[in-house]
């Protein structure tokens, strides 16, 4: 049997709310905000994070209403965003 060793480090998730989902889709089981979710490595500086996801918006023309955060423990290092992802992530997903 073959093991398999995958890196984690402690991590933030940072949820992005943009945008107030339609009723009905809440109705049926939709998330009641519309947004993103960015999860981080904790090394990184929270609020350049933030400053930078908000900079990407604006530049994006996407709605903003805030910002929340949960710790995430034992995350896997290879799904951690860098700013180049999340600013392509951005640009990439239209207003909903």
């Amino acid at each position: 049997m073959k093991t398999k060793k995958i890196e984690v480090c402690n991590a933030i998730q940072i949820s992005v709310n943009c945008k107030r989902n339609d009723s009905t889709d809440i109705k049926c089981g939709g998330p009641v905000m519309l947004g993103y979710d960015f999860i981080v490595s904790s090394d990184k500086n929270l609020e350049k994070i933030k400053t930078f996801i908000k900079e990407c918006l604006k530049d994006n023309n996407r709605p903003f209403i805030d910002f929340s955060t949960q710790v995430r423990e034992d995350f896997p290092v290879k799904h951690i965003w860098k700013k180049k992802g999340i600013k392509k992530c951005i640009e990439e997903n239209g207003v909903w």
